[in-house]
């Protein structure tokens, strides 16, 4: 353990050497990442490619009306009934309504589309027929299978797959693994890793599918993942940069929190790709692309299925490949639809303005279609970088909370993907920050600056989602001190409530400025979010003014029970979109981390530095409560806006309450705690090294069991 502290001190002294000569510097900090990126690269041929290494030998085909490598194999048929999942069933149901109201809505009747294979059972249940065709196949000797490639042009309807079953003699090896053809791309890839002298695969399709429409193929490649070297190298830099000397975690934390949060977030950016596993990222594409042009929209086929939410996924490096070609194939502004909107941009579409200019550069720079989704994520997730870079700088004395809000994982993984929630997470963030410095600085006067980039912050970042609006309202509770007059004093507090009062009036009649559309607001039969059978925003008003109490109840209930979902039910928090959630565990451990950072922050700073006379900046008791107020009472418009929008009238349950919702909260929480009585043992170097180490590690943690070994096998 000394050899290797030993070790890492040099080469600390190495990289960072004390001289000002910068060409030094500069060349020994290069050495030192080429050190480290030869390492991962080294971890990856020989941990990662091993077996491609030791088993390596050619491609191994069979099938396919021209040729065959392997002579032992038969085939057979079957058909079968396969049951749709929920979420498919669903959707069926859901679309059915949402054309019969269109259908009602334009005066037609409605007619229900003929599908004959697809079977709805008496109890409500969907299944689907598909044909079988089962392939046996033999080798000679054991063979190591990496990847299993099927190519065939059988699955045009979709629902297409196969199942692929190992065997090392007559006993089965692992379970089966199941993969999806894509029709749009001819093609299923599933990733094996496993040695087998039999193989058995069972295709289902919808259609009529021949034997020699398919081709198999085996592999062994040796191909190392450029973005599994690229992770191994951000993990080891980031353990570098925490344990170095240089005390960058004090002087500057921003800079230290502007790294783990660009790196994360491009990793996250290269390992999703094009694939949509973010909330409603098609919905958000859709407006950032238009948005991109100014007065003519044209709308390539590629950013036309973007927007529907219809572009092939993949499951790993092949099948991406592939999937990209099949984009650019299709982004062709030769043959784009050409559409037209008005200059004006209008409030809803105002978040999406880094997000646009990502597509507007891609557009002009001549970049592929998966490039140019990429760099609209990249402007996005550097967006929220430096939003954030000066929510961390501008904060006091309690620093390392605003890094730990600011990289929670939920919040990294939007801030990286197409989402508008990039703007709502870090303008909040930093409209907090500004504001709840003047409550731990009563006897400081307001600065006119200050107040004017949090209410702009307060502004922008409630575009999408008006109701945080409510949040602002604390600056009501500033003290006579501090403002320099009364008349600085009533025009801040006139501004907020005309600020919020406008916000929250726009919801429900929209002005010119704002957009949106009345009509489909106010219409009882029509308004309400079409994901969801029943919903009507109207409706669901006056149903609330008419049973008060049970929706109180009912409120309170849900409330209750989500936060017991989270805490003890074992509902993962820290969630990467529709990719999975991080274990239970890392909730406790990041509570508890803030907790502790938060109650034993303050107090030790001033008693270690000397200066007696410091004052120690903590809450009133008055602000603790109103603050504890203010978030119970947003938690409760969140829940209210929900059932509002999203729940179909009258339910018993409240449908669409997330977790990330409630991220804009946190800090004005974890702020209550602040004391200048109970001091802890870390410093605050070591409080800001474990607050980076935890969200570092935490969100590397999660792009490696969540999209790395997901996304890109």
């Amino acid at each position: 353990m000394k050899k290797a502290k030993r070790y890492l001190d040099g080469f600390f002294k190495f990289c960072i050497p004390s001289e000002k000569d910068v060409l030094p510097v500069a060349l020994r900090i290069l050495i030192g990442f080429v050190i480290l990126f030869t390492t991962a690269m080294l971890i990856e041929c020989v941990i990662f490619q091993f077996n491609a290494v030791v088993f390596r030998r050619d491609p191994i085909t069979f099938g396919g009306r021209d040729h065959s490598e392997v002579s032992r194999y038969e085939i057979s048929y079957d058909e079968r009934e396969l049951m749709l999942s929920a979420e498919e069933s669903r959707s069926i149901i859901v679309e059915r309504n949402n054309q019969q109201l269109i259908a009602q809505y334009l005066g037609k009747e409605y007619e229900q589309k003929q599908d004959d294979t697809l079977i709805e059972k008496p109890d409500g249940s969907f299944y689907r027929k598909v044909r079988v065709l089962i392939f046996d196949v033999s080798f000679d000797s054991p063979i190591y299978i990496n990847k299993l490639k099927l190519y065939t042009d059988a699955a045009e309807n979709g629902n297409a797959g196969y199942q692929a079953v190992f065997y090392r003699g007559d006993k089965q090896r692992g379970d089966a693994v199941y993969t999806s053809i894509e029709p749009k791309i001819h093609c299923g890839i599933g990733v094996i890793n496993r040695k087998a002298d039999r193989l058995r695969v069972e295709v289902m399709t919808a259609g009529q599918a021949e034997p020699e429409d398919m081709e198999f193929t085996l592999s062994n490649d040796f191909r190392p993942n450029i973005l599994r070297v690229l992770w191994i190298f951000v993990f080891l830099l980031t353990g570098i940069l925490i344990a170095e000397k240089a005390q960058i975690m004090e002087k500057k934390p921003e800079w230290a929190f502007a790294f783990i949060c660009f790196t994360a977030g491009v990793l996250i950016i290269m390992g999703v790709g094009t694939n949509q596993i973010s909330y409603d990222e098609h919905v958000h594409a859709k407006a950032a692309y238009k948005l991109s042009f100014f007065s003519q929209i044209e709308t390539t086929e590629a950013a036309m299925q973007m927007s529907g939410n219809l572009l092939p996924l993949f499951n790993n490096l092949d099948e991406r490949k592939l999937v990209e070609e099949y984009e650019q194939q299709n982004h062709d502004y030769s043959w784009a639809d050409i559409g037209f909107q008005s200059r004006f941009v209008r409030s809803e579409n105002r978040v999406y303005y880094p997000l646009a200019l990502g597509f507007f550069l891609g557009r002009i720079l001549g970049l592929s279609f998966a490039h140019t989704v990429a760099l609209a994520k990249l402007f996005n997730l550097l967006s929220y970088t430096v939003i954030c870079y000066f929510a961390v700088k501008k904060a006091v004395r309690y620093k390392e909370l605003v890094l730990m809000t600011a990289l929670l994982p939920g919040s990294l993984f939007l801030a990286a993907s197409i989402s508008y929630d990039m703007v709502v997470n870090s303008c909040l963030l930093l409209s907090c920050v500004l504001m709840y410095n003047e409550f731990l600085e009563p006897e400081t006067k307001l600065e006119w600056s200050n107040l004017l980039v949090m209410l702009l912050s307060f502004v922008y970042g409630c575009q999408s989602k008006p109701v945080y609006i409510l949040m602002a309202c604390m600056v009501l509770f500033y003290g006579k001190k501090k403002f320099n007059n009364t008349f600085q004093a009533v025009v801040c507090k006139l501004a907020v409530l005309i600020i919020a009062g406008l916000m929250l009036y726009n919801i429900f009649r929209p002005t010119p400025v704002a957009g949106s559309d009345y009509v489909l607001v106010s219409n009882i039969s029509y308004a309400g979010d079409k994901r969801n059978v029943g919903s009507s925003v109207m409706g669901q008003i006056q149903y609330i003014f008419s049973h008060p109490f049970n929706y109180t109840l009912l409120l309170l209930s849900s409330m209750k029970d989500e936060i017991l979902d989270y805490l003890v039910r074992g509902k993962g928090f820290f969630q990467y979109g529709y990719a999975g959630a991080a274990p239970m565990l890392t909730t406790y451990v990041m509570l508890a981390a803030g907790i502790y950072i938060a109650f034993f922050g303050p107090a030790q700073d001033i008693e270690r530095s000397g200066e007696k006379h410091l004052r120690v900046r903590k809450l009133s008791k008055e602000i603790i409560i109103l603050t504890v107020i203010m978030c119970f009472g947003m938690s409760a418009v969140i829940w209210t806006s929900m059932y509002v929008s999203y729940t179909q009238v009258g339910a018993d349950v409240i449908n669409g309450v997330q977790g990330r919702y409630f991220t804009p909260l946190f800090l004005p929480l974890l702020l209550c705690l602040l004391n200048d009585k109970h001091r802890g043992r870390l410093k605050r170097t070591g409080r800001m090294r474990l607050a980076c180490a935890l969200c570092a590690y935490l969100n590397l943690f999660m792009i490696w069991f969540l999209i790395l070994r997901a996304y890109d096998r």
